[in-house]
């Protein structure tokens, strides 16, 4: 009953409490629910004002390439160096070069080869002719890339604190030197026989096969026998020729009897007449028999039978155009008289061979292919719009794509197409191979190189140090003075014309000169630094930059 009573008693008290004690409870309780969004807003206001003052920005590249031993109000922002030993903001540390400004003649800024005095050697380079006419020949050839005329990153210069500081970042340095290069054209093609080299031989006459001399593979030379074909045509042809050397002789004594019967008055003028007629045609019948021997092939002339009698006359007509190592089996053994020789007309190899002796054969029949393989071709199959630098007589590298011998072949551009092929839309070309030594086979394919331009000292660099910022080209030239012990430790910007690529290695027409070192390996830290300061928003630098 007790304890009721004391609950009824204290409850009223709560109640009747004064207002002012309810408002302090109400804040406290309100204060215990909104502390941790208290805490949450407390943290991010701190955030705010460190971020503030820290400009709200990631590791500076000055992590990478100073030596954090300089107080934070000596430190240059924008070039990430100590501003005291910043070259940009003290100019008397490092004067800038004189600025040349836009070159027209070979489109970059600050050129050497019209003010040598840019590049950084130890001594004043000198610019020879040859090298204006080198830089002049190479982009005089063909379209170049480009720089924009109102780039500037030539005048920056990127600095480092210290020696180490760049051999942290693994900062590695190439010397500019002059090797020989080629530009060319590169087209693929196929090897095959000269045309002019090459030659299809059948027989004059129809007949058979009577003899096979030669073999695929074989050399042979200029008028060497490769089979021997027994026709009836010939036969009536060395027939014709002996009866009309017969009948020119028998027509001759007689006009030469007549003739001392006219002189006696024994014979008539008219019949000496008739006599010198027939021995006329006689003559012209005879010349036409020996023209059609010649026409077969034979070297044969009415002369060199002068004094033979008719049995020598026939013996020699039989052996006309058999080889000599065959003339003997012949004599001993009674053979026809029907022969024609099927000869080479060049120096060559006999790559074709479609006959067997006995065979029966007419003048469409091909029964060797013969071809000289001390020149062939080599058609490459060239783009349009590179078929234009081309032109007759230019220097032509081939390499086969076999592998088997990595020495490339030259050549000489000898004919190029007056139309584009209708399937391809490239542009045919021929080239003539030497191929003294047979080292090349007809029907192979590889790849030729049209030399277009050929440079014994060409300055090249290597292509991871050349760069390409949206404008222009431009490679990190480190300064001269760089290794003196208290010079600062800088590389220039310079903008260059870069040429051919080969590998790993490019061609800088105009903008370095030889000796110069370069950034190479891991350049691409000075081109982020670049870019950076170029979107930086300066600094407190000491001569106002």
């Amino acid at each position: 009953m007790s304890t009721v009573t004391q609950r009824d008693q204290v409850a009223p008290r709560l109640v009747t409490a004064p207002p002012a004690r309810r408002r302090i409870a109400g804040v406290l309780s309100w204060i215990r629910g909104a502390a941790p969004t208290v805490g949450v807003v407390a943290v991010l206001a701190g955030l705010a004002y460190w971020g503030h003052q820290a400009e709200w920005t990631v590791p500076k590249f000055s992590s990478l390439i100073g030596n954090g031993v300089h107080p934070a109000d000596d430190w240059c922002k924008e070039h990430n160096v100590a501003e005291s030993q910043c070259i940009e903001c003290n100019s008397k540390l490092a004067p800038p070069l004189t600025d040349y400004g836009w070159c027209k003649e070979h489109g970059i800024a600050q050129c050497p080869l019209h003010h040598p005095d840019v590049a950084q050697s130890k001594s004043l380079q000198h610019v020879s002719a040859g090298d204006l006419e080198r830089a002049n020949r190479a982009l005089a050839l063909m379209p170049r890339p480009e720089n924009n005329s109102r780039c500037r990153l030539y005048q920056r210069r990127i600095q480092f604190a210290s020696v180490q500081a760049a051999e942290k970042v693994g900062l590695d340095i190439a010397v500019v030197q002059q090797r020989p290069i080629i530009e060319t054209v590169v087209a693929n093609g196929e090897v095959v026989y000269d045309e002019t080299r090459m030659a299809h031989l059948s027989s004059r006459v129809p007949g058979s096969v009577w003899r096979v001399e030669r073999k695929v593979g074989e050399r042979v030379a200029k008028g060497d026998v490769l089979a021997l074909v027994e026709s009836a045509d010939v036969g009536r042809a060395k027939s014709e020729f002996l009866q009309s050397i017969a009948h020119a002789r028998l027509n001759h004594k007689v006009i030469e009897r007549l003739r001392l019967g006219a002189q006696k008055g024994a014979v008539s003028e008219r019949t000496l007449m008739e006599a010198e007629t027939a021995y006329q045609e006689a003559r012209i019948r005879l010349q036409s028999a020996q023209q059609t021997l010649v026409n077969l092939g034979f070297t044969v002339r009415a002369e060199q039978f002068a004094g033979a009698d008719t049995d020598e006359i026939t013996r020699q007509l039989q052996l006309l155009g058999v080889p000599p190592e065959l003339v003997s089996m012949l004599d001993q053994t009674p053979t026809t008289s029907n022969l024609i020789p099927v000869r080479s007309p060049l120096d060559g190899v006999v790559i074709g061979r479609n006959v067997v002796e006995g065979e029966v054969i007419d003048p469409k029949t091909a029964l060797f292919s013969v071809a000289d393989t001390s020149r062939l071709w080599l058609t490459l199959n060239v783009r349009q719009e590179d078929a234009k630098y081309l032109s007759l007589g230019q220097p032509v590298l081939f390499h086969s794509s076999d592998g088997k011998d990595e020495q490339e072949m030259k050549g000489s551009l000898s004919w190029i197409s007056t139309a584009a092929d209708e399937q391809t839309r490239t542009v045919k070309v021929r080239v003539d191979l030497p191929n003294a030594g047979g080292r090349l086979k007809a029907n192979t394919f590889g790849t030729g190189r049209i030399v277009l331009r050929e440079e014994p000292k060409a300055i090249v660099v290597p292509s991871e140090s050349v760069h390409w910022d949206g404008s222009c080209y431009v490679v990190f030239v480190r300064d001269k003075d760089y290794l003196k012990p208290n010079a600062p430790k800088f590389f220039h910007v310079r903008s260059v014309r870069p040429g051919v690529k080969q590998g790993e290695t490019t061609e800088i027409i105009v903008g370095l000169l030889p000796g110069e070192v370069i950034a190479a390996k891991n350049s691409v830290v000075l081109e982020a630094q670049l870019l950076k300061s170029n979107l930086g928003a300066g600094c407190g630098c000491a001569d106002g930059h």
